[in-house]
């Protein structure tokens, strides 16, 4: 492939949809028909040529995006094949950011289903250029009729078939062009050609007054003035052209291409912005082949023989093997040495990419997902525009981390954090409080493919549960104790006495130390380590082995020894009259509230109620969306939601997602905290007696 193009003759095009919908057969087949490919590779036998991942061959289904391309009718079509299950949400997502054009895929079998409708919706509010295959026309229980009334209940009238089958199921045999032959009414079809013309031409015609007034007239609109008031109205929003594939059959595909084509959209039909500051005014990033060159990391992948591979999508520009590429987020470059466009796995080098391409470059290892690029920034030149980040959701499933191996622990951070910088979907952190490792992804199915590709890639392995609660300790009223450490064992002796005071204090203030010693009954030098003593102590807890918080100590009384007091003595001192105090002082716990906002099916609505009151939850508000779709906001306490994603999936049917964010810390109900504290004395007492 060269650059013998302009960024006009380029269509970039992601193939998007419900998991096991088609997409990746569609890619193989679309490849092989523009003979990109010599063998069109098949999902379900591991020979697919987008589907290159190990994890991928054995589970029979897209985990990331992929990329292939090929030439048709003079054009470059770059295809982005993302995957279709929700768990995996974040690829697609990234494959959307990189394209103007998105093929939604709808079993012909099985109609429309959880994500493609999310997918839909998330095309649309990019504003790209959507384009709707029915796949598997050749299976069983195919009604073609029932499947286009869905697609225009689900997404729109604008969406209207460009062409029909003839046939369906078994009978299918190849499908009939609505524009260029809709006079052919064939028998077979389950929706005459001339049906589908009149929804067509009435679709397109809404938006030119004139084209309406001649068609209203009578007048015979030619098919190359439709197709290009088509490409318009595709452009706008306002039109969603419907067609039938079968890719067993390699029917369907050539209408396909040719529609992408004439009518899809090029790099400069759609308006991206970038902001030279973060507070700064937006900009258009104009797509011209000349000038600054301005791109955006959309994926990267750590490659065992290449090393850090960056997908860019150049958004205005050039780039050649010699150009400085400059990270705007961290103002690090790199020359972009070897350029390739990638076909599944394998990488073609080419000497330079235009506005419009998606390549990728090697070893740049500063570039993170959304970083942008340019050829000029750093040192003294002005801010250089730089896009938004790709918006991801939150990962809503944590989970604790064990090694199986006791030494492997580094070694597992190390690798999933590389796993991480693929996966923007994906976290991994040690908590503070808890000292566990914890990582965090979309489901449960998400995280085991993240272990076994640990195992693969790094030969490690590990244990999950179901992480502990970060909660707090604090107190409730106002205490005072005091503690005489005193050790004799043969020399030097050990004694130190402390007094203390303790009072809560208000929410979020932390912590208060306040040295009201008077005559030096403590010496100046020991006042620090009283000090410590506490605040060790306070990092340990008292009732529950959580940290304290919110607690002011006061120090106002104490004694010493002119030999056996230390540092040492007066800590352990300070922490035992500090227990002692808190303890009288009517201890309470805080555990994490989060606020949640779900989207569920409006019918659910009675379940998902029900199943928050069971978790301590209350809901706050609600709205009501297009589809029927039904989004309550609620509060809930973090431990009760740990595994509310496997539950929330059950209830709706995998139709059903939320968001969290931590709102604040609260008291634990009484019986709750009764149960926590018993746990954790048992849980001592046990340490104790090993």
């Amino acid at each position: 492939m060269s650059t013998t193009y302009h960024l006009t003759d380029i269509r970039n095009l992601a193939l998007a949809g419900h998991g096991a919908s088609g997409k990746t057969s569609l890619a193989d087949a679309l490849l092989f028909a523009a003979g990109a490919i010599s063998r069109k590779g098949s999902v379900d036998d591991g020979t697919s040529t987008l589907d290159v991942d190990e994890e991928e061959k054995r589970r029979h289904f897209t985990i990331d995006c992929h990329l292939g391309h090929l030439a048709w009718s003079g054009k470059q079509i770059h295809l982005v094949d993302t995957p279709g299950y929700p768990d995996f949400i974040g690829n697609a997502l990234s494959g959307l950011a990189a394209v103007e054009n998105v093929v939604v895929a709808v079993s012909g079998p099985s109609g429309i289903e959880v994500n493609t409708r999310r997918i839909f919706q998330e095309a649309r509010k990019l504003g790209l250029g959507r384009f709707v295959v029915v796949t598997k026309m050749d299976a069983d229980n195919v009604d073609y009729r029932t499947d286009l009334a869905a697609i225009r209940e689900s997404f729109g009238v604008e969406c209207v078939p460009f062409n029909v089958p003839v046939g369906q199921g078994p009978t299918f045999k190849g499908v009939v062009d609505v524009i260029a032959e809709h006079e052919q009414d064939p028998a077979e079809c389950p929706l005459p050609p001339s049906e589908a013309y009149r929804m067509v031409v009435e679709q397109i015609v809404e938006l030119n007054e004139d084209m309406m007034m001649r068609y209203l007239e009578g007048e015979t609109i030619e098919p190359d003035e439709l197709k290009v008031a088509a490409h318009d109205a595709i452009a706008k929003g306002k039109l969603v052209p419907v067609l039938c594939v079968c890719t067993r059959k390699d029917v369907g595909l050539r209408e396909l291409l040719d529609l992408v084509s004439n009518c899809g959209l090029s790099p400069d039909d759609i308006h991206r912005y970038g902001r030279r500051a973060e507070d700064g005014p937006e900009e258009e990033i104009l797509p011209t082949e000349d000038g600054t060159l301005v791109a955006q990391v959309f994926k990267t992948v750590n490659d065992q023989f290449m090393g850090k591979l960056s997908y860019l999508r150049i958004l205005s520009g050039r780039m050649s093997s010699d150009t400085t590429l400059v990270n705007l987020r961290s103002g690090k470059s790199a020359k972009a040495g070897h350029i390739y466009v990638m076909q599944g796995k394998q990488q073609e080098e080419v000497p330079e990419a235009i506005a419009g391409d998606i390549v990728a470059v090697a070893k740049f290892d500063d570039l993170h997902v959304s970083d942008t690029v340019s050829n000029v920034g750093g040192g003294t030149t002005a801010p250089q525009l730089r896009l938004a980040p790709i918006k991801f959701p939150t990962p809503m499933v944590p989970r604790a981390v064990q090694p199986k191996a006791r030494d492997d622990e580094a070694k597992i951070s190390a690798g999933l954090a590389k796993i991480a910088d693929e996966d923007p979907t994906f976290s991994i952190h040690r908590d503070a409080q808890t000292h566990e490792l914890v990582i965090s992804g979309m489901s449960d199915l998400h995280l085991d493919v993240i272990q076994q590709r640990l195992k693969h890639r790094h030969k490690l392995e590990m244990n999950t549960h179901v992480p502990q609660v970060a909660y707090m300790e604090t107190i409730s009223a106002e205490s005072e104790a005091n503690h005489r450490h005193k050790k004799q064992s043969g020399g030097r002796g050990q004694f130190a006495e402390v007094h203390l005071r303790v009072r809560p204090l208000p929410r979020g203030a932390g912590f208060k130390f306040v040295d009201a010693v008077k005559g030096g009954v403590i010496p100046n030098q020991f006042i620090p380590a009283v000090e410590k003593g506490v605040r060790e102590q306070m990092e340990k807890g008292v009732i529950s082995g959580n940290h304290v918080v919110d607690v002011e100590v006061e120090v106002y009384f104490g004694k010493d020894h002119p030999v056996d007091s230390s540092e040492q003595a007066f800590k352990t001192a300070a922490a035992t009259a500090f227990r002692k105090a808190f303890e009288q002082a009517r201890p309470a716990l805080l555990e994490p509230i989060v606020t949640l906002e779900i989207s569920i099916p409006g019918e659910k609505f009675g379940d998902i109620s029900a199943d928050l009151s069971t978790r301590r939850g209350h809901l706050t508000g609600m709205d009501s969306l297009s589809g029927g779709v039904q989004i309550i906001r609620a509060e809930a306490p973090l431990a009760e939601v740990l595994t509310y994603a496997s539950q929330l999936k059950s209830i709706t049917g995998g139709q059903g997602s939320f968001t969290m964010d931590l709102k604040s810390f609260d008291p634990v109900p009484g019986n709750v905290q009764s149960q926590i504290v018993d746990r954790y004395k048992k849980s001592r007492a046990g340490i104790e007696e090993d």
